[in-house]
């Protein structure tokens, strides 16, 4: 079972949960849920001045969100969902994180994003993020031969 799940913090671009939600809908044909968590992010970023604090906020409430709904749709459809699919770039990856493979647990810190370093560390879901190790110019270059290969078959 596939189910899209985006959460509205509030936080995005301009009009980028009407985006998300097309995409799923029209162009994928696939089912997406908006959770709308805007009051709970806002709330929690109430007072909070310092970037670094609210990205790991940002993080946490993201997981809690999804792990709320994650429970709802058990309860529903009588199976847990298992896996947190995001879409992490490897920018991200470099200004939060050590470099793969150098055995570091930590790095100079550019800054955290709240879907990498931001992350709690007691997640229920596995997380997959088959993104990670690219730029966005790639991610772009892929999805564009995608859709060449769709528009061929279909």
């Amino acid at each position: 079972m596939f189910n899209e799940t985006s959460i509205e913090p509030r936080l995005c671009r301009y009009k980028e949960r009407e985006r998300v939600m097309s995409t799923f809908e029209s162009d994928l044909h696939l089912p997406v849920t908006c959770v709308d968590a805007s009051e709970q992010f806002l709330s929690m970023l109430k007072g909070i001045e310092d970037p670094e604090q609210k990205r790991k906020i940002i993080g946490r409430e993201f997981i809690a969100v999804f792990d709320d709904f994650a429970h709802k749709l058990e309860q529903k459809v009588g199976k847990r969902p298992e896996y947190l699919v995001q879409g992490t770039l490897y920018p991200d990856v470099i200004e939060s994180c050590p470099p793969p493979g150098s055995g570091r647990t930590h790095s100079h810190t550019i800054k955290s994003h709240h879907n990498v370093g931001g992350l709690p560390k007691d997640m229920k879901l596995k997380l997959i993020e088959p993104l990670k190790l690219l730029f966005k110019d790639e991610v772009s270059f892929h999805i564009n031969l995608l859709n060449t290969f769709i528009k061929k078959i279909c």
